[in-house]
């Protein structure tokens, strides 16, 4: 039996209901699935995708449908709300730096903005492996290290042209700065940068589970020109009047309506290709139910893993390169235990950067950055960091383990009876920080990775392309918008 037509195709941005089976209208009723028509599908609803579903669709009249796996918009923010106090709690994307257009997207939802407040929690130097408290342990002078930070910028800042907005000035492989392709520990020597390791470390570079060993151009994506900028007064960084990063999102969410299918992600590619566009099924992972999207153009925000990329039939070239990719893993969270000190900051530095070795001030992974105090609440943060293996169970063994140490050696008191962590929010802050090797940057892997935009129809975004800080790829992804519009109107 034929399914029946229950609405006439549009352009764009249409949803007609057909039965299972490429739309040919043969199945029975609880086969049917319905299709949504967009010019554009976009995978990944975090600070990229979202970004790109507004702008799309505000400032460029092009529909689309958000795809994202979470049951919210927002990625890596993880706000978590106290459920007596209604206050936010942010474990996961601390504040927005505050350039191109950010302070004006804010405004475009209504979230009012004001500077970022640093924490002014007393830091307590730990080596989290033994409990052992680092008494003779000095960390940098505020004078060497504010030295040591306007050295790395200096240089950081001649590679700019290289290095952002995203890759599409890269150089060949024959033209790579030698300095990029450091390791970071022979830039760090080379420059007289030893004094501002300690705050990369406690600033983004946690991210990067091996930081000191990675190369140097992997570093300036997570660590780059803007962010010294801010830490040196030159620009500044800014937050929600609410403390709660995740209300941007909401009201994208809100704004966004059914053009954003949250819960739900992608099983099937049934076509993709620049001449007939992208047919996608997905299902929602509440609901089971199936949808299938007919779209014109893709545009890929999330990471770029075998695990994300599978259902989206990659061909050798796709799968080659995305698969060249390695990543770091990271898990947020907050904590509270009756015997962790307010007001205080317990940071993870291995005993061995006593007295003042602060190249070794950076633990071996995996581990556990900090328990860190929110003012005026007994809420501590936390960052659990690892390679690409690492998982949550991991990681939360880490934390537990991490926090045995600090009774062991005294930091602690232990309640009676024994009290374990209570967990207010544990997050996978996801596979960060892509990189490759050296051998594959001189190889042409960057020139390969930008050969995939626009191919098939499809275009990428996200922390792998660009930056891995939300307003510096808000301005990367406009490039990318530029371009996708062009080629979806050309």
């Amino acid at each position: 039996m034929r399914s029946t037509v229950l609405a006439t195709v549009a352009l764009s941005g249409f949803v007609l209901t057909l039965a299972d089976g490429k739309g040919k209208g043969k199945g029975k009723g609880n086969d049917r699935i319905r299709t949504i028509y967009k010019d554009v599908a976009i995978i990944g609803g975090g600070a990229s995708g979202s970004y790109s579903a507004v702008r799309l669709m505000e400032d460029y009249n092009v529909s689309v449908v958000v795809i994202e796996k979470n049951f919210n918009l927002g990625g890596h923010v993880n706000t978590f709300i106290d459920p007596v106090t209604g206050r936010g709690f942010d474990c996961g994307v601390q504040n927005w730096i505050e350039i191109g257009g950010a302070r004006a997207f804010f405004e475009r939802f209504g979230v009012e903005m004001q500077p970022n407040v640093r924490s002014t929690a007393e830091t307590v130097s730990i080596d989290f492996t033994t409990g052992e408290k680092l008494t003779n342990y000095s960390p940098p002078s505020a004078a060497d290290r504010t030295a040591a930070l306007q050295r790395y910028l200096e240089v950081a800042e001649s590679f700019l042209p290289v290095l952002e907005p995203g890759w599409w000035t890269f150089p060949l492989p024959q033209d790579i700065p030698a300095d990029l392709l450091l390791p970071f520990r022979d830039f760090v020597a080379k420059y007289n940068l030893t004094a501002a390791v300690p705050m990369f470390h406690a600033t983004t570079g946690f991210g990067i589970h091996d930081m000191m060993g990675h190369l140097t151009v992997w570093f300036m994506r997570s660590f780059n020109v803007n962010l010294v900028r801010v830490l040196s007064g030159i620009e500044t960084s800014i937050v929600p009047v609410s403390r709660k990063n995740q209300d941007l999102y909401d009201r994208i969410l809100t704004s966004l309506g059914a053009d954003a299918l949250t819960s739900t992600t992608v099983i099937s590619t049934e076509e993709r290709s620049s001449r007939k566009g992208v047919t996608l099924i997905v299902r929602n992972s509440a609901t089971g139910v199936k949808t299938r999207i007919v779209a014109k153009r893709l545009l890929y925000t999330a990471i770029p893993s075998e695990a994300n990329t599978s259902p989206l039939d990659l061909d050798r070239e796709e799968r080659s390169t995305l698969g060249e990719f390695n990543y770091s893993a990271s898990y947020v969270g907050i904590v509270s235990h009756p015997s962790l000190p307010l007001n205080k900051s317990l940071v993870n530095i291995p005993a061995s950067a006593q007295p003042a070795n602060w190249p070794e001030a950076i633990p071996d992974y995996p581990y556990n950055t900090r328990f860190e105090n929110y003012a005026d609440s007994s809420y501590f943060r936390l960052i659990a960091v690892g390679d690409q293996t690492f998982t949550a169970a991991q990681a939360k063994k880490v934390i537990e383990d991490s926090f045995d140490k600090l009774v062991e050696g005294g930091v602690v008191n232990q309640t009676s009876p024994a009290q374990r962590l209570t967990f207010h929010m544990f997050e996978p802050h996801g596979l960060v920080s892509a990189y490759v090797t050296k051998e594959k940057l001189e190889g042409g892997f960057i020139q390969r990775l930008n050969g995939l935009q626009g191919r098939r129809g499809t275009w990428y975004t996200g922390a792998s392309w660009g930056v891995h800080l939300s307003t510096s790829l808000w301005i990367f992804t406009d490039t990318v918008l530029e371009r996708l519009v062009g080629d979806l109107r050309g």
